[in-house]
């Protein structure tokens, strides 16, 4: 389970990767992309009793960005506002699946 969830998170790395280099529209059908693999990190993150907030996780995200953003020649202080808006929004994503799935 903890590998299927680092599979995950790698093409949730490929696709930021990709999100910093494209130009619209085809960024906005990367974050919908990206969008749709956080139902499959809740459900994983569900099964092994992992938090929703993962500060470890953010904190990489947030330096690979910087890092990211210096490669492709993007002010950093935009890239990481872009991605502290896109995981706050997939931790809300994450949140929402798990309440409907107990749910039921």
């Amino acid at each position: 389970m903890i590998e299927k969830l680092a599979e995950i998170r790698k093409k949730i790395d490929e696709i930021d990767n990709k999100i910093l280099k494209a130009r619209w529209p085809w960024a906005e059908k990367l974050i919908a992309e990206r969008n749709s693999l956080a139902k499959d990190v809740a459900e994983i993150k569900n099964q092994l009793g992992i938090p929703i907030n993962d500060p470890e996780r953010e904190k990489y995200i947030y330096d690979r960005i910087r890092k990211l953003c210096k490669e492709h020649n993007v002010d950093e202080n935009i890239g990481i506002k872009i991605f502290q808006r896109l995981i706050e929004h997939n931790k809300a994503l994450q949140k929402q699946y798990l309440e409907e799935t107990l749910e039921h």
